[in-house]
């Protein structure tokens, strides 16, 4: 979030919402690991039983601690953060539960749908309090609650279907609006798509480890090589073309980490899957004192 917001060039985000951020993204972890395992989907067998393993046993001391935290974000939602952020939030928790959907018919070794929109739902959900600061949101909650209030004075069957049926027009104008204001950024787009391949990277590694043929696994390393180099590609051509002086260190930022993920697929066999996944994530981070310099 803080390097999107030296990208875009906005100079305050409120605290709170590095807080709620934080607290969702959590929230989607713990209740997709206890998801994994009640489905019967579990790791490599004796590299990584411990994550899905911790989260089951303590499932339901975690499921109170993911409700404390959800009632939290709702107060800090309603009571703290402006009525953009409460607006779009909405859409965030729409997304996800869009994304509990597609993970449950994408069941693929890897899931390359649910990657996809993971990744883009997560720099939706961290670009939101950066982006609202410097655009207007096309419509907000109040946009979809106006015509029900309407139809509730005017009362009647007639009056409150037509009421409902502009609250979901405008419901859908408020998605779709706070998708193309949110997305519609190539700073958001690459950081997007850098989640992506991060999130794949361990999915055709832990794929990779569970086969035993050798075309599986260099198939595996070579989408992997093949999707981060037209990352980088992409990330060069926006430096080059598309974004401003503010911009362009998002952009070295995306590949250097993109490079640091390659590195880690080349030598992927030094380390267990565990280490890989720490790895991996550490890639996303390293580049962050660039944007501090050069920012």
């Amino acid at each position: 979030m803080w390097m999107l917001a030296r990208a875009m060039r906005v100079q305050y985000v409120e605290l709170s919402s590095y807080a709620v951020l934080a607290a969702a993204v959590w929230c989607v972890y713990v209740l997709d690991r206890i998801k994994d395992v009640f489905s019967g989907k579990h790791p490599v067998e004796g590299e990584m039983p411990w994550r899905h393993e911790f989260h089951w046993k303590l499932k339901w001391l975690l499921l109170v601690l993911v409700a404390a935290v959800i009632v939290y974000s709702g107060y800090s939602s309603l009571y703290v953060l402006s009525r953009e952020m409460l607006s779009a939030g909405l859409v965030g928790a729409f997304l996800v539960l869009v994304y509990f959907v597609v993970a449950a018919f994408d069941r693929a070794d890897v899931a390359y749908g649910k990657n996809f929109f993971a990744g883009m739902v997560f720099a939706f959900g961290t670009a939101v309090p950066v982006v609202i600061y410097s655009q207007p949101m096309p419509a907000v909650l109040s946009d979809v609650i106006a015509p029900l209030q309407v139809a509730l004075q005017e009362g009647g069957a007639i009056a409150m279907l037509g009421g409902i049926l502009l609250a979901l027009k405008e419901y859908i104008i408020m998605v779709l609006g706070s998708l193309g204001v949110v997305l519609f950024s190539v700073h958001v787009v690459l950081f997007g798509l850098l989640c992506v391949m991060n999130i794949t990277a361990i999915d055709l590694w832990e794929r990779s480890r569970r086969s035993d043929d050798q075309e599986v696994k260099d198939a595996s390393e070579f989408s992997l090589s093949a999707g981060l180099m037209a990352l980088v590609a992409g990330a060069m051509i926006s430096a080059a073309f598309f974004v401003d002086d503010y911009g362009r260190p998002l952009c070295y930022a995306v590949m250097i980490s993109a490079a640091l993920l390659q590195v880690i697929n080349r030598k992927r066999y030094k380390f267990s899957l565990d280490a890989q996944r720490v790895l991996a994530d550490i890639a996303l981070v390293v580049p962050a004192p660039l944007m501090f310099f050069l920012s």
